[in-house]
């Protein structure tokens, strides 16, 4: 099971982007994203796929 979500983040351009950067310190983004187009021509669209932040303590806990 992989321990990653997947993401779309969708509105106007700058919104978006300052979407992605607000997530980037809280998540692990692990793939590239690009802007995609809506298809109503005033919006755009992003996918991403992220995972938790994964702390030193809460490796050494696990069983």
């Amino acid at each position: 099971m992989s321990d990653t979500i997947k993401v779309r983040v969708t509105g106007e351009r700058d919104h978006v982007k300052t979407m992605i950067e607000a997530l980037d310190p809280v998540v692990d983004i692990v793939t590239d994203w690009r802007i995609f187009p809506q298809r109503n021509g005033t919006t755009v669209s992003a996918y991403l796929e992220a995972r938790p932040h994964t702390t030193e303590e809460e490796t050494s806990c696990r069983d």
